[in-house]
């Protein structure tokens, strides 16, 4: 891999790790495609400590707040108050996610062999937003959003998130979607998205830093400081956009998007075989 390569797939990282577009299935079908045959781990590691980092500077503001919160529980304001309640849910939410990651991971070489799975994944994506869109617009019309984050929510939406270590198929857009269909309200599954994703991707990094020292073959260090560089900063501006634009309720840009670049591939994949 030379520096060019490394910066974009830091890019590829940085944007489809938080546009609900998938970025686990943007990775396997561009290295697919750019004839990476053998697993790049450390550099795939790399590359999401960039994400991880931007979604902390991102909400370092919220989270510095949480921190507080869990330091002083004596403080019986409302606010803190939530921000406990939140950090319950994230632990709540989080626990589907790793038992549906525990068996996910035994099937890891089919998922992330060839680009069929990540293909129908991206379709699978694209109809989840626009359905959720459609049932979020609808409780926004009828002032019937929630606030406050269910323990039942949190379970339904961590089981998602879970669902979305399937490549293709989008973590934040799974999750911000189930908490939209839920009926809550935008911000809140906005963030509770992203709180989520930290103790996910942390607990993933971990088990896959383990596998690291089994890769014969790595990037050089300004290759991978490149990509995850690119990765952090690329991030940041994607967590923006997608804000943005989910405010603005137009989350079925992405299904569009999911459609056409899913839908083409697995047009071309089969077509090779035919042709």
């Amino acid at each position: 891999m030379n520096l060019l390569q490394a910066i974009f797939l830091g890019i590829l990282q940085g944007f489809t790790e938080f546009l609900p577009i998938s970025s686990s299935g943007h990775l396997v079908i561009f290295q697919y495609y750019m004839g990476f045959k053998k697993p790049m781990v450390l550099f795939d590691v790399l590359l999401h400590i960039g994400t991880l980092a931007a979604v902390i500077v991102f909400f370092r503001k919220e989270l510095k707040l949480m921190l507080i919160s869990i330091l002083k529980p004596q403080i019986k304001d409302e606010d803190y108050s939530n921000r406990r309640w939140i950090i319950l849910m994230v632990i709540l939410g989080t626990l589907p996610t790793a038992i549906l990651g525990a068996i996910l991971q035994r099937e890891q070489e089919f998922l992330f062999k060839g680009v069929f799975v990540s293909g129908g994944g991206l379709l699978f994506t694209g109809v989840f937003l626009w359905l959720a869109e459609k049932i979020g617009s609808n409780s926004n019309k009828k002032n019937c959003e929630k606030q406050k984050i269910t323990p039942i929510d949190a379970l339904i939406i961590g089981v998602m998130q879970g669902v979305a270590i399937i490549p293709g198929i989008s973590r934040s857009g799974t999750t911000i979607s189930t908490g939209l269909i839920k009926g809550l309200k935008r911000e809140v599954s906005f963030q509770y998205s992203f709180f989520l994703f930290i103790p996910a991707v942390t607990g993933a990094l971990i088990l896959e830093s383990r596998k690291v020292s089994l890769i014969s073959s790595t990037p050089s260090f300004p290759v991978c400081l490149a990509g995850t560089l690119t990765s952090f900063l690329v991030g940041i501006v994607a967590l923006k956009i997608l804000h943005k634009l989910l405010r603005e309720k137009r989350l079925t840009i992405f299904s569009w998007y999911c459609w056409i670049f899913g839908g083409g591939v697995l047009v071309y994949e089969i077509a090779k075989i035919f042709i």
